[in-house]
Order: C-alpha cells, then structure tokens, then sequence
C-alpha cells in the first residue's frame, strides 16, 4: 500500500490488487489480466511467497512481453537466487520499495537507464545496481489507505506502520539488515490515526518490530489513543522487558479493550537464544507480562518459534511451559511461528 500510494503520488497509474494466499490462484490471474498492465509488481513475504511464484509462471505465459517486478523481504537480498528459482522476473527491487520503484517506472516510461536499487538481468548476468535502499524519511510517505472506508466497509484489517528498522539482531528476522530505527514525525501519525478513529476502523494493527522502543516516541502516541473517543482496537508488537514503570503506571488507567499487545518471547532456552543473538531480561519480561495480565484490561498475545537452533521438542515444550506458567487462564499462546523447513513430531 506505502509503495503503491507513492507511486500514485509521483504521477504513476498504479492499480492496487489485494489477495490472500487463501484465494483461488486461477481467480487470482483472470483479476490481474483484466488490468492489462504493461508493468506487474508482486511483494513476496514468507508467507505468500510459492503462491506468487506459481502466479508468476502462469502470468508469464499469457502475457510473455510485460514487466514482472517483484519486492520484499523474500526477495530483496538475495536476488541471483530468486532470479535462479523464478526465470519469469525481470527486476528485484532490493530494499524498501517506494523511491526507488517509482523511479522504476518512470525509467520504464521514458525508457532511461535503471536506477539504482533495482536488480535486473542482462543476458545471464545478474547486475546488482547499488544495493538495498531505506527510506531515511518517513514523513515522504503518504497515508496509504485513500479507500478506507472500502476497505472498512470489506471488513479488513487495517495495518500501519509508524518506525521502521530494529536496533535488535536476531539472526531470524531482516528488520535489522537497516541498522536503524527511523520514525514517523509524531504529528503525522497523530493526524493518520485520527483518520482511522473517524472513519470507524474497528482494529488497528501497528506492524512496527519494536512498538516501545522510544518511549519520547510512542507513550505520547498511546496516550492520544487512549484518550480517544473510539471503541477502536490499538495492536502493538512490544519488548515487555522495555516497559518502564511510568509506561505500566499509565497502561494500568487504559480503557478496556483499547490495546492489544503481541510480545516476543520466541524461546526460554539460554543456548537457543545466544545462537540467535536474542537478548531479553527473562525476569524482568516475566514480571511485566504478570502485571500487564493482573491489569485486566487488554488482550495479551506471545510468541514462540517452533525450529530455533539447539531446541528439540523437549526445550521447546520447557519455553511453552515457561510462558504458559505466567498466567495460564488470561494468556493466548496460540501463535506459534515455525520457521520453514523445520519438522517437528509429536
């Protein structure tokens, strides 16, 4: 949607298609050839990623002279590979995509040289033209919901996103790669949530790696949301272990319902988490995960990852038993990620 908007905001004609994995792919492909686009971008993420590729191949064939440009984490860093695994691509866009794939495609229009940050193939040769990019900037973004009340009105989740980056390094997740956390100018984001309370979005879910990394940043933010006339829904992904007293003193007065928080703990296991070069005050996290339940006033979600290094079903049953002894009647432990390739038997 950000990469979309920005396009649209530059002058380019872009169409948005939204699907699910779930959708039928053939009802997928007649949607994407009634466009009758010259240009076609795809963002692949781990969870959709085959089903794009499939759709790839078969789009290929009914329109053997279009531009297939894809994007993503899937695919931004490692781009000989996936022009390897799927022939049918003709450009990666490496990195996050909103300049340079609108630089893209007015070098497609005016038939110029290919910008940076875009990987493409001459001949068999790979050419990787300048690396990933970061959008340093965040208030260049537009808000990326023009069709809200569509959107609201077909009963979707809204998602938003106030930073980008994570100061962490956890050796399975790419927020990292940037090195740095860039943020949203704060009016800004006030001004875009308030769009979403007016319109009567029911769920909001903030899709920043770390919520409560800055608390300058993001308790003036919850405090606006809090006090808020809504019945809206606020969700954030938060380090518990980050939480201050000032933010729990305050987090105690919400009303019901107005937050939600989804916490990583991924594993308890001290060898898995040093492999993985997660860092979290096990003690402090436990504590507060105790106090955010006692509070009784919003929904809390943790996670595990099934397959991390040196965990075997055993380890991973202590890491679930380990959460699940916080506060099992008041805790959802139902999110379990499982990285891919990993088989785990009962």
């Amino acid at each position: 949607r950000y990469v979309g908007a920005y396009a649209k905001q530059k002058g380019h004609p872009v169409q948005l298609l939204e699907e699910t994995i779930n959708s039928n792919i053939l009802d997928v492909l007649e949607k994407i050839m009634a466009a009758r686009a010259e240009v076609y971008g795809f963002s692949v993420h781990i969870w959709n990623k085959p089903f794009v590729m499939r759709l790839i191949a078969m789009l290929r064939k009914l329109r053997p002279k279009a531009i297939i440009v894809v994007g993503g984490p899937e695919v931004a860093f490692a781009a000989e590979r996936i022009f390897a695994e799927q022939p049918a691509i003709d450009y990666i866009v490496q990195g996050e995509g909103e300049i340079c794939f609108s630089e893209l495609l007015y070098s497609l229009e005016n038939h110029e040289p290919i910008p940076a940050h875009i990987a493409y193939k001459v001949g068999d040769e790979v050419r990787l033209n300048g690396g990933t990019t970061v959008i340093e900037d965040l208030s260049i973004l537009p808000f990326p919901y023009p069709d809200l009340e569509q959107v609201l009105a077909e009963h979707k989740i809204v998602y938003y996103e106030a930073t980008r980056g994570c100061p962490f390094r956890c050796a399975y997740c790419l927020s990292g790669i940037s090195h740095n956390v860039r943020k949203r100018p704060l009016d800004m984001v006030l001004a875009d949530l308030d769009r979403f309370i007016a319109a009567g979005a029911p769920l909001v879910k903030f899709v920043d790696r770390t919520y409560n990394l800055d608390e300058q940043y993001f308790l003036p933010m919850m405090r606006h949301l809090a006090a808020a006339k809504t019945d809206a829904t606020f969700h954030f992904e938060i380090k518990a272990d980050m939480l201050s007293e000032r933010v729990l003193d305050f987090l105690e007065a919400v009303p019901k319902g107005r937050f939600q928080f989804e916490i990583g703990i991924q594993s308890t296991h001290k060898p898995t988490l040093a492999a993985i070069n997660r860092r979290d005050n096990w003690g402090k996290l436990a504590d507060n995960v105790r106090r955010l339940l006692a509070m009784n006033n919003m929904h809390i979600h943790v996670d595990l990852i099934a397959g991390l290094p040196y965990e075997d079903l055993s380890t991973f049953g202590k890491s679930f038993d380990d959460v699940y002894g916080l506060h099992a009647h008041m805790l959802q432990l139902g999110f379990l990620k499982v990285l891919p390739g990993t088989q785990m038997q009962n």
